[in-house]
């Protein structure tokens, strides 16, 4: 793909600090952020699950819906799309040559992750979409997807990740993250820890915006398969039961922020009707979150990739896969993570542990996993590659065994479509 070879030599940084570099892609580009409004999703996790929901009621409310994610995660371009539907090799071939220009700063070259950004908005602008959902990458204040101009803001979770990047203490990062609030516009927030949420509160108090809480809406877990999670809702004004295919119980939290940010979706004007969001949230497709690939062995796909991720994983786990001596895991982080607390929260949970790394380079070596394992008491395997870890797992699974591949989305990146192929 000859302008994907033209991005290979921009830094990859996610977050270089400033907003300047986008502003002024933008700006060449006739700023297409003007051109719709936004709903802005940040969060530590969770995020991604919450732009997938409601742009998918969204699409089924009749809007044409752009929506912005990262990481990839099956395709380059599946970060970009419209009405679910990703941007097409031709369509990011000619936004790439109009921003070629650009690209040979030598002074201050955009990041890789800055000019996709920029290549997506303008994409939503070139299809004239209605509105964008729009996921941060990392942080949200100096975050390329800042540039956006929002109608609702939300803030999904805050733990430590990323450190190096955006501090070492929750408030710190909470700083970095409510970032995205804006004057006159409502930010919607999730459970969050206290500190957090006071930073959020003298932010939005700051800019002039509206804090709003998800405690607001009442759910309850009534039912779950492989399949879907049945929710009923006990708020007025919103429908009495729904059901989405992300089965994990983690999902709760994600699934009534989207409430919520419909609750004042519909308040701004926008028509939503109970029908759009019954199908728009069964018909969810976000993959590799605790995605069920197979079911005799039981073979389970998930993103986790920080330490408060991998703890929600662990419940799950027990849950859903009660007998230890069936349970075994493929696991692989990239070394900037807090691999040794991940670690010490799964491991001891399985029978078996196949420890491995992805091709990013950042993954970290193994070995380095295989001394907390021994620690630990945990039998261990050490393979150095995904297809390869994959394959020794899975040779070892009998009928009524479950395997759950995690750590990094990385590894599952690479999991997937072995298993996509071979299931």
């Amino acid at each position: 793909m000859e302008a994907r070879r033209a991005l290979e030599g921009l830094p990859s940084l996610e977050v270089k600090p400033g907003l300047d570099r986008v502003v002024r892609l933008l700006a060449h580009l006739g700023h297409p952020e003007r051109t719709f409004p936004a709903i802005h999703v940040a969060g530590t996790n969770g995020k991604g699950s919450v732009v997938a929901m409601l742009s998918s009621v969204l699409t089924h409310a009749g809007y044409r819906v752009g929506r912005f994610t990262s990481p990839d995660l099956i395709d380059f371009r599946d970060r970009i799309s419209v009405d679910d539907e990703w941007i097409s090799k031709e369509e990011f071939s000619q936004q790439v040559d109009r921003i070629l220009p650009l690209l040979t700063d030598t002074q201050d070259p955009p990041t890789l992750y800055e000019v996709l950004t920029a290549i997506a908005l303008a994409h939503f602008a070139a299809r004239k979409v209605d509105l964008a959902v729009v996921e941060v990458g990392l942080g949200g204040r100096y975050d390329s997807t800042n540039a956006v101009q929002p109608i609702l803001t939300i803030l999904t979770t805050v733990a430590r990740d990323h450190t190096a990047l955006l501090g070492d203490t929750i408030a710190e990062i909470a700083w970095e993250k409510v970032g995205i609030a804006k004057e006159g516009v409502p930010l919607v927030i999730g459970d969050l820890p206290p500190e957090a949420e006071y930073v959020a509160w003298q932010e939005c108090k700051r800019v002039g915006a509206e804090l709003l809480h998800v405690t607001d809406v009442t759910l309850k877990r009534v039912g779950c398969d492989w399949d879907y999670a049945d929710y009923a809702v006990a708020t007025p004004d919103l429908p009495e039961s729904v059901k989405i295919p992300l089965i994990a119980s983690y999902q709760e939290g994600n699934l009534r922020l989207v409430l919520k940010a419909i609750e004042e979706l519909r308040n701004a004007g926008l028509e939503i009707e109970d029908d759009a969001i019954h199908s728009g949230l069964a018909q969810t497709i976000w993959p590799g979150r605790f995605e069920v690939m197979s079911r005799e062995p039981l073979i389970v796909l998930d993103g986790a990739h920080n330490a408060h991720a991998v703890q929600a994983l662990a419940r799950e786990a027990v849950k859903l896969f009660p007998l230890k001596d069936r349970r075994h895991l493929l696991f692989g982080v990239l070394s900037d993570k807090e691999y040794e607390s991940m670690a010490q929260e799964l491991f001891p949970l399985f029978s078996s542990v196949t420890l491995t790394r992805s091709r990013n380079p950042r993954s970290l070596e193994p070995k380095q996993l295989a001394a907390i394992a021994m620690e630990l008491g945990t039998p261990y395997n050490v393979i150095g590659s995904v297809d390869v870890g994959l394959s020794a797992a899975r040779a070892g699974l009998g009928r009524d065994d479950a395997l759950l591949v995690t750590g990094s989305l990385t590894i599952v990146r690479e999991a997937r479509p072995l298993l996509v192929k071979k299931v």
